[in-house]
């Protein structure tokens, strides 16, 4: 009889897949033996498993060699990695604690291999203690909790310092005004380009250079800051800046290449009219000259040349030489001076003596810009300072034509 009942518990124990506590064995079928039901759907129903069958979980641990890890498996398991894996045909596990067709105390089996050809799914985790790291298995199917194995906590990988990457400096960017664009030769003009920006850093300095209208560099000049007073050199077609950073970056673009002028303050002109003398007299008359202009708007004439007596009973063919004030408002001019009228006839007759004249002309450009060639035509009078109250008789007015070079 007492034979009879241990085959019978031994055939029970087969039926069950779980073995005994110390037997090894081969499993092919997951939830006959369920620790827990129903089966677990996510890692949360694990924890709740876990929460609720606390006690049966120590009990488990107790039947194991490894009963003094319950309290880190509690300690860890809510806040452990836990991963969803297929536990493939001959996967093994120290030990499984179960119970019997899902009900009473825990009981362990050890030494349990995964028979199937087909993988059951479950958790993998891990709990670390006393320097050792144990590998926990739970198939969804039963809750069962298995230990798979026992190895050395790996060693925390050194993490070289990152070096801090090295930012390249970024070019500043200018931005150039250059006042006035038109200038004599040597006059000063200012070139502003504190409206330039550098996106890490300040601009310092600039470089500005004067080209030709071949790009040839006239002239060249560093200057500390981002504003200066600079002579326009003669020649000058364009100038361009380029600015610097205070780590070296240069930067051109653009906004910082203007068009400018080089005017020359001398220039070449010529002159011809007609002049009339109510004595009466006609002349037909031509002048050559220069030109120096003190301003934009104010020059000063200085004139040679000829007044031809063509017709008229009174007067006589002259020499000429004018000394001219100009002053210039948009097309238009007005001259004024003194001019010298030198002939070889009667001193005593004031229509053909040499004599010192005032002279006041009144002019408009009608061809041409006022810093190229241009055309103007202008009316004239001029007489001599002694005759001003014989004007109407002895004073000459006339018309011509004037050419600037």
């Amino acid at each position: 009889m007492k034979l009879k009942s241990i085959v019978m518990t031994a055939v029970v124990s087969v039926i069950l897949l779980v073995g005994t506590a110390q037997a090894a064995m081969t499993l092919h079928e997951i939830g006959r033996a369920p620790f827990y039901q129903p089966p677990l759907t996510s890692v949360d129903d694990l924890k709740k498993m876990v929460q609720t069958e606390e006690m049966d979980v120590k009990r488990g641990f107790d039947l194991t060699p490894q009963a003094d890890l319950y309290p880190a498996f509690m300690d860890q398991i809510f806040k452990a990695d836990i991963e969803a894996v297929e536990f493939e045909k001959g996967s093994k596990f120290e030990w499984m604690f179960y119970k019997k067709k899902g009900k009473g105390a825990p009981r362990v089996v050890k030494d349990v291999t995964w028979g199937n050809e087909k993988p059951f799914p479950g958790y993998k985790f891990y709990i670390d203690n006393d320097g050792s790291r144990y590998t926990f298995a739970v198939p969804l199917g039963c809750g069962n909790i298995a230990l798979m194995g026992v190895s050395p906590i790996p060693a925390a990988a050194v993490v070289p310092p990152v070096a801090a990457p090295v930012v390249a400096n970024k070019s500043p960017r200018c931005n150039m005004v250059v006042s006035p664009v038109k200038a004599f030769c040597g006059e000063m003009v200012t070139v502003d380009a504190t409206s330039s920006t550098d996106a890490d850093g300040n601009v310092v300095k600039m470089i500005v250079a004067f080209l030709d209208s071949q790009g040839q560099v006239v002239s060249e000049k560093v200057i500390d800051g981002l504003q200066a007073e600079v002579a326009m050199p003669c020649g000058a077609n364009t100038v361009k800046v380029v600015v610097t950073d205070d780590d070296g970056a240069k930067g051109a673009s653009p906004g910082c290449v203007a068009d400018v002028s080089s005017l020359s303050r001398v220039g070449f002109l010529a002159d011809a009219g007609y002049y009339h003398q109510f004595d009466p007299g006609n002349y037909l008359f031509g002048r050559i000259g220069i030109e120096y202009k003190l301003t934009h708007d104010w020059s000063l004439l200085g004139l040679v040349g000829g007044a031809v007596h063509v017709d008229g009973s009174d007067g006589k063919s002259a020499f000429l030489i004018d000394a001219l004030a100009e002053y210039k408002w948009s097309r238009y001019y007005v001259d004024f001076g003194v001019g010298g009228w030198i002939t070889d006839g009667d001193d005593d007759n004031p229509a053909e003596d040499s004599q010192l004249d005032f002279v006041l002309g009144l002019g408009a450009r009608v061809y041409g810009e006022p810093d190229a060639f241009n055309t103007s035509l202008f009316v004239e009078m001029r007489s001599a300072f002694d005759e001003f109250d014989e004007l109407g008789e002895y004073g000459r007015f006339g018309f011509g034509v004037r050419f600037r070079f």
